[in-house]
């Protein structure tokens, strides 16, 4: 089952805190993006909201998700992100049972998806 990681990260600061903590942990991001299982693995500012930072990450597994959790990367990227004031923090673990394109072959959303048609 495909695991999501989604939500955001809040710092005391503006949109220049953001960019030099996703900046300064390029090579966290990459580590992660590297791990066994990671599919996707993001960090992004809020281009609205100075000082959010949105976390997003698809992993192949629970397993995998797990053992990113008891990685050397993750704890380094914990250590990270310590070094800023962290003033808000909402971040879910999702399950996914099933995937599929949002899009049709004609590049319109799709009028069926997961067998549900409206």
């Amino acid at each position: 089952m495909r695991i999501i990681v989604a939500g955001s990260l809040r710092f005391d600061g503006d949109q220049k805190t953001c960019e030099e903590i996703i900046l300064s942990g390029r090579e966290l991001i990459l580590a992660g993006r590297a791990e066994e299982g990671c599919i996707a693995y993001d960090w992004s500012i809020d281009p609205l909201d100075p000082g959010l930072m949105h976390v997003y990450e698809e992993w192949e597994s629970e397993r995998a998700l797990l053992q990113h959790f008891a990685d050397p990367p993750y704890f380094a990227m914990r250590e990270h992100l310590g070094r800023y004031e962290l003033t808000g923090f909402g971040v879910q673990v999702y399950s996914a049972a099933g995937v599929e394109p949002v899009y049709d072959e004609t590049g319109w959303p799709r009028k069926e998806i997961f067998g549900i048609t409206l």
